[in-house]
């Protein structure tokens, strides 16, 4: 069973012990209806991975709404923040593009990189916009570290990965 846990729930009330993903990559905007969320797939392969028996909270930092605006809604960040430290593992998927950019993407990438590294799961298509950075930091810190550095180029093969260090 997947709970989907999105900005209309307080994340206060949110039961970590259960074994939680956070979905981290661009978000798409309220002022881009025209766009969709690369969630909705993930959602769905998630919920065909994980076993009948098994349940899995997915941290979905967005609205259930296509069209509500994280305009001037400065709990968010804090909401996202207590989603990111209790998680167990931290799934980045970044499919950037020109138009879904993802700025607060680089700097939880970066900061949780530093912070907590094998939290993290990462993976972004091949084609992604402007990612050579990234991978590079990612590379290079586990060259530094001694840690695994897998860069995932499937939206399943992320989520494969994700399961299997959720399910040590």
């Amino acid at each position: 069973m997947i709970n989907e846990i999105r900005y209309e729930i307080d994340i206060a009330t949110v039961n970590f012990s259960i074994p939680t993903v956070f979905l981290a990559g661009p978000t798409v905007r309220g002022n881009q209806p025209h766009l969709i969320s690369w969630r909705f797939r993930a959602i769905d392969i998630f919920k065909n991975k994980v076993a009948e028996d098994e349940t899995v909270n997915l941290i979905i930092p967005e609205f259930t709404s296509k069209t509500e605006s994280d305009e001037k809604r400065f709990d968010l960040p804090l909401w996202e923040f207590t989603g990111l430290q209790r998680s167990k593992i931290i799934m980045f998927w970044i499919p950037r593009t020109r138009e879904l950019i993802g700025l607060t993407t680089n700097h939880e990438h970066g900061y949780w990189m530093g912070r907590d590294r094998n939290k993290i799961v990462y993976g972004r298509p091949d084609d992604t916009y402007r990612m050579a950075y990234l991978d590079i930091m990612w590379r290079e810190d586990a060259t530094r570290t001694n840690s695994p550095a897998p860069i995932h180029n499937t939206m399943e093969s992320t989520i494969d990965s994700t399961l299997e260090r959720l399910r040590v």
